[in-house]
């Protein structure tokens, strides 16, 4: 009987002991626990004043743009900082730009046929709402624009790289739809194409500046100081109005787009100082690695208000664009749109 009561004190003593090492772990736990809650909640704190301080910043950065471009009173920015405006004004009244451009510098193809896919080496896109009343059109010189300033059903039609080996078929296939594009050439192709070159210009089309050999930009800023980048561009700028005019004299060059669609605010700057209308676009991707029917099917599917059409002629892209044309202009009259002149905007 004695050692029963023995075990037993003993088994309540272990019992006891079991609880109090219970206590103290779970005890432990709970100040950690605690510790963890607080830490995260000081590094949510954290992560929102960050988040705070970016957007902060970001508006002052937009406020000064606005405040810089005295004609226009919001601006739009691209996820890697690019300014997409000011795009136009009227007379009386400033237009008001919603702008959204992703991805800018992604250079994987995308998957997503179903979305509209814009960029030559940049996917973006990029709206706008604008006044209904256009009359009183003021375009800023300089500036980037991806997007005609229009709600109506009405599109431009771009062509880079060229003159090249399809030029005068695309030229045949837009006389029959009575279609008028700008051409962005190369200075460096002109001359091997001069009568294409004239026939461009004397069907009415515009021509425009895609400097002189397709420089990359991107790649020269990695390497050269922003004054060097500076007058290679003059120099490119000025060796294709230079063989431009020496095969259309009168010919006066209204337009630029810079290789692979780069902008910054200096290449603005010197774009205004030439007087030219600095465009990218909005609808492009003919030298995806994709079945043409993909990619006509892209096409169509980005087809908006004041769309800018991006396609290629030159560097063996112009079977291409010819076949992508064949299939595209149809249908896009077919859904009540109409290809503008660029004379009716700039």
């Amino acid at each position: 009987m004695g050692n029963t009561k023995k075990r037993g004190y003993l088994r309540l003593f272990v019992l006891v002991i079991l609880l109090i090492i219970f206590g103290l772990v779970l005890a432990t736990y709970k100040d950690v626990l605690l510790r963890g809650i607080r830490h995260a909640g000081v590094q949510s704190q954290e992560t929102h004043s960050a988040i705070q301080e970016i957007a902060k910043t970001k508006l002052q950065t937009s406020t000064q743009i606005t405040n810089e471009a005295s004609s226009v009173q919001e601006t739009g920015e691209s996820s890697s900082g690019i300014f997409l405006g000011p795009v136009r004004t009227t007379e009386s009244t400033e237009s008001t730009i919603e702008s959204y451009a992703s991805s800018f510098g992604q250079e994987e193809v995308p998957t997503n046929f179903e979305e509209a896919i814009v960029g030559t080496k940049h996917d973006s896109e990029t709206s706008y709402e604008f006044p209904a009343d256009i009359s009183g059109v003021k375009w800023e010189l300089g500036k980037l624009y991806t997007n005609l300033p229009t709600k109506e059903h009405k599109v431009l039609l771009t062509i880079d790289d060229g003159p090249g080996n399809y030029t005068e078929e695309i030229l045949d296939f837009l006389k029959k739809y009575n279609i008028k594009a700008i051409f962005f050439v190369s200075g460096d192709t002109v001359k091997g194409y001069a009568n294409v070159l004239k026939r461009q210009y004397e069907e009415g089309h515009e021509i425009g500046s895609h400097t002189y050999c397709h420089r990359s930009f991107y790649k020269l800023e990695k390497t050269s100081s922003l004054e060097e980048m500076k007058q290679t561009l003059i120099s490119d700028l000025d060796k294709t109005e230079e063989n431009v005019k020496d095969i259309i004299p009168e010919a006066k060059i209204r337009f630029l787009r810079m290789p692979e669609g780069y902008y910054t605010d200096w290449v603005g700057e010197i774009a205004m100082k030439y007087g030219y209308v600095t465009m990218n676009w909005s609808v492009a991707g003919d030298w995806f690695d994709k079945p043409d029917e993909e990619i006509i099917k892209m096409f169509k599917s980005a087809i908006k208000p004041g769309a800018i059409i991006l396609l290629h002629n030159g560097r063996n892209r112009g079977k291409r664009a010819l076949k992508i044309l064949e299939e595209i202009v149809p249908y896009i009259l077919s859904q009540g749109y109409s290809f503008a002149d660029p004379k009716e905007f700039f």
